[in-house]
């Protein structure tokens, strides 16, 4: 970011263009043109050579800067701002830009010069730690610090050949009170960015002690998360903690961290399911360095779920053969913990309750519907409810097979001339809907069967012109339906009178 000032000094002045040259370049490596333009829509360039799309020219900011993105140490230099305004002189401004380059992250070597991140070998009490800290890189050259936690025990660091900064620590005779202390070699050059810093874990073995399922609820809920908390004690390094349920590990949604008084504290994000009623959720603690350290302690779960319920139609029926004045009875299947306490039925949504009278019969878990009819279809459920809540049932369709009946039971009353065709429409209600009809013609006393050239069929609807032309062909037109199930009952009814 280097400042650039713009402001002219007369208030009726403009800025023209603003220029930057790196030292003693003469050709611009990034411009800021107004000329001709509004002063917000001036037009940007940068040289590709210089900083190409890294650079931009903020005018917002007072003073103006020249914004850099990803400095590399080429760009440092010396810059020049030179500013023309529309009346004013020419405006030179210099920025001497000094990069700093941070130095490498340190590596940490022991004295046979093995690299400590990459080995794990534990210290034993009363022994001697010897380190060499070693960072690469870094203009100007770092200063390389070692810190017991946060308190400074050696800053005698020594500028080596091959851009090399090292620091020797010698730390004598580690004790129980320096276990899962750490030694941080840390290396700066600036207070501009954070230092880069490596780490060291004073370590020994030991198995843990104990292990404990602090959170044990008497039950849990189903599909409801959980935090349980599991702590283990004794273990150096930190021991560590898995969760299984029944013998299958629970390798996510955990948190482990590592408690003053050397204790190992895991929680374990849980979410039961039905099917975890019953099994057990263990806690595993144990140093992967010492065979055989690992304990237990297990949790017997007791799921409570919102009642999962089933219907279906009893086994015996065939749900595609339903007719009228048979009987049906459904089964529902409840899975609850804990048992549920209300069983409701529902017909299309409503509540239905038991009637003898009307032929519904309601006992335990089964539905018993006696001598049904077309107004019985529809769709059924069940609803359970327990204490976590209500479930309901998948919806089971009862299809009821019936006879054609007509779709208006009124009797159509015609009135036509002689030689006036009148189209009469039969429609009817039937399941399975596709129907076949005949029509049969009344006339005091004589019937006779209409042809069935005269009239028309489709599904659930036959349509007839019918045309009198003497005074024999006034009387009752009937349709009749009949499908699958069997023949209409009593017939659609057009009387034909003369008309006055």
């Amino acid at each position: 970011m280097m400042p650039c000032d713009i402001t002219p000094r007369d208030r009726d002045d403009a800025v023209y263009m603003v220029l930057w040259f790196k030292e003693a370049d003469g050709e611009p490596l990034y411009s800021f043109d107004v000329r001709g333009r509004q002063f917000g829509q001036a037009k940007l360039w940068s040289a590709p050579t210089a900083f190409g799309t890294r650079a931009y020219f903020r005018t917002a900011s007072t003073p103006a800067q020249l914004l850099v993105d990803d400095v590399a140490l080429s760009d440092e230099g010396m810059y020049r701002c030179r500013v023309d305004f529309r009346n004013t002189p020419t405006r030179n401004l210099k920025i001497n830009l000094t990069v700093i380059v941070p130095p490498e992250r340190p590596v940490i070597y022991d004295d046979k010069r093995r690299d400590r991140r990459k080995l794990l070998e534990r210290y034993n009490e009363g022994s001697d730690v010897y380190l060499v800290c070693e960072v690469t890189g870094g203009r100007p050259r770092p200063r390389v610090t070692w810190f017991l936690e946060n308190t400074i025990i050696d800053d005698s660091y020594t500028h080596e050949p091959n851009d090399i900064t090292t620091n020797h620590l010698s730390f004598p005779n580690i004790g129980r009170q320096h276990l899962n202390a750490r030694l941080i070699c840390q290396a700066s050059n600036t207070n501009l960015t954070h230092a880069q810093s490596e780490v060291i874990v004073l370590d020994v073995n030991l198995k843990p002690v104990a292990v404990h399922i602090t959170t044990k609820d008497k039950q849990v809920s189903a599909d409801k998360r959980y935090d349980v908390e599991c702590r283990s004690s004794g273990s150096r390094p930190e021991a560590i903690i898995t969760w299984w349920k029944n013998s299958r590990q629970i390798k996510r949604v955990t948190k482990n961290h590592l408690e003053e008084g050397n204790q190992s504290v895991s929680v374990l994000s849980f979410v039961p399911t039905i099917e975890d009623d019953g099994k057990y959720l263990t806690c595993r603690a144990e140093n992967p360095e010492i065979n055989d350290s690992a304990l237990e302690d297990r949790w017997r779960l007791n799921v409570h779920y919102v009642p999962m319920v089933t219907l279906k139609m009893g086994s015996s029926l065939n749900p595609d053969d339903i007719k009228e004045g048979d009987d049906v009875y459904f089964e529902c299947n409840i899975r609850a913990n804990p048992k549920a306490y209300r069983l409701a039925w529902f017909h299309n949504g409503h509540e239905i309750h038991h009637n003898v009278t009307a032929g519904v019969i309601l006992s335990d878990h089964s539905l018993v519907l006696q001598g049904v009819t077309r107004h019985t279809a529809g769709d059924y459920t069940c609803l359970a409810a327990n204490t976590e809540g209500k479930g309901t049932s998948n919806p089971a369709t009862l299809r009821v097979m019936f006879v054609p009946t007509c779709k208006d039971d009124r009797e159509e009353l015609l009135g036509a001339l002689k030689h006036e065709t009148v189209a009469l429409r039969c429609e009817v209600d039937a399941n399975p809907p596709l129907v076949t009809f005949h029509w049969t013609f009344n006339n005091s006393g004589d019937l006779a069967e209409v042809p069935p050239s005269r009239f028309t069929s489709v599904g659930s609807v036959s349509r007839l012109n019918y045309t009198p032309v003497t005074d024999m062909d006034y009387g009752t037109l009937a349709c009749w339906g009949f499908n699958a199930v069997g023949h209409q009952r009593s017939p659609c009814i057009f009387q034909d009178a003369r008309s006055r």
